[in-house]
């Protein structure tokens, strides 16, 4: 060997010792070395060491940390010993967020700062393969980091579940192939892509950028296109809708060295029935320096127009600093905000604490929101107040003690106070929980009613529960109707499940009074009804219960609420008819003895038609007793509607009546009749009475028809009156007729001045009387020439009779009678022409049951001798 080969031999040899010697020492002089580089206050920690294998060199896993805060951990990092570019991956790279705000803000190096070009010039050619990099306090964010590097070429792609980066650097520009952000504020991931011209300098602003993004947001309808511009030191965001092309956002800015600022920002958000706009304005100084030393102040307002006019409402901002970790930076909300059918009044000062990320609204003393106007037609709330101080909002929800107070009047005059209050946790709408009691009073003007409630219950979720209620009125006054204390109560809490593709409402109630009075004598036993509801919403819903009041019931009823409408139908079992005395009054009166009741009904109530009701109700075997009658064997079957306060009878058919016996100073029997039509009636709405018949004193009275409102008048007819029944029935003491009578009488029972008009009554086949000898004798003993002149009437055999009838709508009587016949005394038959004129009150007559003193008082005033008197053997 030559004496330079083994020099050189030698000095490799010297220099693969040292380099072993350097490998072997590298876990005593790498972190002092990275430290040199490092600001003061920021450190490196190792938590293994190096290892050497023939495919790879194993780097220790680091954790890095700011003045005691750690910022980033990464685990089991790889360099690989084999191909080119350089290959570096690692398991893992957590970066804490929270800890940013601990990097030094000054360096201790006096070096210049480097620029883009230097740094893409020490970057070795390599790839970066990093398997999962997590980002606190955001996990959903995880995704997997691929860098390459080559010259002045960079790419960087990152794939995870909720973001996704595909961006590369070439020179001075960025090229944004693909950003896809998941948020909860949008239906679909929101995507970036665009071009920025960046500057040399690291620490300078870019100098051109042009950005496009798509959004499809949660509360708008249609996908939004945002474009960003720079150029230099002016730029602008705008937003605009796709499908319409209105522009939703204008924000031109001007960017400096110390400030950034928005002046005559213009926005717009259109909803249904309502456009929204305003301008906005917004500086922040200082912000080079961070956003923790930069200084905001803003200013948003919305213009609105509707209810009352225009309105002015603005969200103040600042002045204060924004952190990423914490803040304290003031907000306020005031002025007027003026809907189509609502107005809202806002103070609400509120201070911004916690995570940019993670924002807490702390609501101030003084916080109160208010609101008027139409929230359902006819329903108009004079005031609802929000005192919202104390109370936190964060994205999810509301926190503390909330509560809210409506006055709330009806179109009606009728007008309530309610007042709810509870603690909240973390409560939106369909989110969260809030716990609350509620109570009320109020007083409904049309019913003469004063309303109270009380209770307690809960929103949690999609779930609204009560658990309690007490509600009802101190009574309810409708024309001649009044209910005492009625009132609803909970036998089961009541639950409505709001969720869209499950909604649920259930519940038990029970429903009680005391006495319903019906005009002065008729009222209802305490009642109570229980009643068990279930669908979807407190709108819809089915429902059943039963209905009892002492000894009345239990009626069944089963029905639905369909929004404003409530449908049903009710079963009333057969009972005794004696049940039913409360409702028709004092037994003194009207006494209910005996017979059979069932009845069922359909029933439906709407705003616009009120209440309506159809169905039938059937009576058997009744016995109803009166003071002056008896009601034996009544029986009928009754079909009805009602609609609009007006009865309808007979629908299909007419409703036929029978009543087997009616018992009177007059025995009645079979008394039938059928009815079809109104109660009232009017032109519109008729009642017609047909087939009406009566067996009295051996005879018939009947009448065909009669149609109500009259414009002409029914014929009642007489057929074959026993006058010895009639005579008996009265009770004359010195009288006695024989024979029967019959007769047409037309009468009226409205709009005419006559109750019967032009009526007739004649004998069938002759009649009889006979009056008793004492009568006649203390005639002539009283009067001498007025008793000869009757002394014809001890005993007549009339052959022919005949009379008209006439009475007025007052009750006077005038009759015209014409009596062909023959008299027989002292054995003497005569013939008799008898006329005479009879007039009298009917009404006094009819109160009066003493008929024979009456028939006294006639014959004495009245009879005369006849005009014709012819004497025959």
């Amino acid at each position: 060997m030559s004496l330079a080969l083994r020099y050189i031999v030698f000095a490799f040899a010297i220099i693969g010792i040292s380099l072993i010697g350097l490998v072997l020492s590298i876990n005593l002089w790498f972190i002092p070395l990275v430290h040199y580089y490092l600001p003061d206050g920021v450190t490196v920690e190792r938590q293994s060491g190096f290892s050497l294998s023939l495919s790879h060199l194993s780097l220790p896993s680091l954790s890095l940390s700011a003045q005691g805060c750690q910022l980033a951990q990464l685990t089991d990092p790889r360099v690989a010993l084999s191909g080119y570019p350089l290959k570096i991956s690692a398991e893992k790279l957590t970066i804490n967020s929270d800890c940013i705000k601990q990097w030094p803000t000054v360096s201790s190096s006096n070096a210049a700062p480097m620029t883009l070009r230097q740094l893409q010039q020490i970057l070795p050619s390599s790839n970066l393969d990093i398997a999962s990099v997590v980002i606190i306090p955001w996990p959903s964010y995880q995704g997997a980091l691929h860098f390459t590097s080559l010259g002045a070429q960079q790419h960087l792609t990152y794939q995870g579940t909720a973001l996704q980066l595909d961006m590369d650097l070439v020179g001075q520009t960025l090229n944004i192939h693909k950003v896809a952000i998941e948020y909860p504020l949008f239906q679909q991931p929101l995507t970036l892509s665009g071009k920025i011209t960046l500057a040399d300098q690291l620490t300078a602003l870019p100098e051109q950028m042009s950005i496009e993004t798509k959004a499809w947001v949660d509360t708008y309808p249609n996908p939004l296109s945002i474009l960003l511009t720079h150029d230099h030191q002016q730029g602008s965001l705008t937003v605009n809708d796709d499908s319409t092309q209105q522009q939703l956002l204008s924000a031109p800015y001007a960017l400096t060295a110390d400030t950034f600022s928005i002046e005559q920002g213009k926005w717009a958000w259109p909803l249904v029935g309502q456009n929204l706009s305003g301008f906005f304005s917004l500086s922040a100084k200082n912000w080079q320096k961070g956003i923790e030393q930069t200084t905001l102040t803003g200013r948003v307002n919305a213009l609105t127009q509707g209810r009352g006019g225009k309105g002015n409402i603005v969200l103040t901002l600042g002045p204060g600093r924004l952190s990423f970790s914490e803040n304290e930076f003031p907000l306020r909300l005031t002025g007027t905000a003026k809907l189509k059918a609502l107005q809202f009044y806002a103070g609400l000062p509120a201070i911004l604490r916690g995570s940019l990320f993670s924002p807490v609204i702390h609501f101030q003393p003084k916080a109160l929101l208010l609101m008027r106007g139409e929230i359902l037609p006819g329903w108009e709330v004079d005031e609802a107040r929000w005192p919202i101080a104390g109370v936190r909002l964060t994205s999810q929800g509301l926190s503390g003690l909330l509560q809210a107070n409506f006055m709330v009047r009806n179109e009606r005059s009728s007008f309530y106070l309610l007042h709810l209050a509870g603690m909240a946790s973390n409560f939106l709408p369909d989110k969260g929980r809030w716990d609350w009691r509620y109570w009320g009073k109020g007083m409904i003007l049309p019913i003469n009613a004063n309303w109270d409630v009380q209770g307690r219950g809960f929103w949690h979720n999609e779930e609204i529960t009560l658990t309690s209620l007490s509600t009802g009125f101190d009574q309810i006054r409708y024309g001649s109707m009044l209910m005492q204390q009625p009132r609803m109560t909970l036998q089961h809490p009541a639950h409505w499940v709001t969720q869209k593709d499950n909604r649920q409402f259930t519940g038990k109630f029970k429903i009680t009074a005391d006495q319903t009075f019906f005009g002065q004598t008729s009222q209802l036993p305490s009642s109570q009804l229980d009643l068990s509801v279930q669908g979807p919403t407190p709108e819809q819903f089915t429902f059943k219960g039963q209905m009892v009041a002492d000894n009345i019931g239990p009626v069944r009823v089963i029905g639905r609420r369909d929004n404003r409408r409530w449908l049903g139908r009710a079963w009333w079992p057969e009972q005794s008819l004696t049940v039913f005395q409360p409702l028709v009054g004092s037994s003194k009166n009207i006494a209910l003895r005996a017979g059979r009741l069932r009845a069922q009904a359909a029933f439906s109530f709407t705003d616009e038609k009120g209440f309506q009701a159809g169905g039938h109700g059937v009576v058997t075997e009744g016995n109803v007793w009166l003071p002056d009658y008896q009601f034996q064997g009544v029986n009928f079957s009754l079909p009805f509607r009602f609609s609009q306060d007006r009865w309808h009878f007979g629908l299909r058919a007419p409703v036929s009546l029978h009543i087997a016996n009616i018992e009177n100073k007059f025995p009645m029997s079979d008394l039938t009749l059928k009815v079809k039509g109104s109660w009232p009636w009017d032109e519109e709405h008729p009642l017609d009475i047909n087939d009406a018949s009566l067996n009295i004193f051996g005879g018939t009275l009947a009448m065909q028809h009669l149609h109500l409102p009259q414009h002409h008048s029914a014929l009642l007819e007489i057929k074959h009156l026993g006058l010895s029944q009639l005579i008996t029935a009265i009770h004359p003491k010195q009288i006695a007729m024989s024979g029967k009578v019959s007769g047409e009488l037309p009468f009226w029972i409205e709009n005419s001045p006559w109750l019967i008009e032009n009526g007739w009554i004649k004998d069938d086949k002759g009649l009889t009387l006979r009056v008793d000898k004492d009568l006649l004798d203390q005639i002539l003993k009283n009067n001498i020439a007025a008793g000869a002149a009757i002394d014809w009437l001890r005993y007549m055999e009339i052959s022919k009779s005949y009379a008209t009838v006439q009475v007025n709508a007052k009750g006077d009587l005038l009759m015209r009678s014409q009596i062909h016949g023959t008299s027989l005394f002292d054995d003497k038959r005569q013939r008799v022409n008898l006329n005479y004129q009879h007039e009298e009150n009917i009404f006094m007559l009819w109160r009066s049951l003493s008929y024979g003193d009456n028939l006294q008082s006639w014959i004495e005033e009245q009879t005369r001798l006849p005009a014709n008197m012819e004497n025959r053997q």
